[in-house]
C-alpha cells in the first residue's frame, strides 16, 4: 500500500506542475527575454507551475480540462 500512496503523490497535479510546468515556463521566460521586476526565470516558473499544480488538484482537473 505504501507503494501505490507514493505513485499517487508522484502523479499529482500538484508535482506535475512543479516538475514539468515550471521548468517549462522558466525557459519559456527566458527565450523570450521578459524583463522580471524580482527573482530569476526559474522562481517565476515555479511559482507559475506551482499555482497551476495547486489550483489543478482543488479543481479535480487541470484548467483547459471541464470536470464532469
Amino acid at each position: 500500500m505504501q507503494i501505490l500512496s507514493f505513485v499517487k503523490i508522484l502523479f499529482s497535479p500538484i508535482v506535475f506542475g512543479f516538475a514539468f510546468i515550471g521548468p517549462l515556463s522558466a525557459e519559456i521566460i527566458t527565450a523570450l527575454e521578459i524583463a522580471l521586476p524580482i527573482g530569476t526565470p526559474l522562481y517565476w516558473g515555479l511559482l507559475i507551475g506551482g499555482l497551476l499544480g495547486l489550483m489543478a488538484q482543488v479543481r479535480g482537473s487541470w484548467v483547459w480540462v471541464k470536470p464532469s
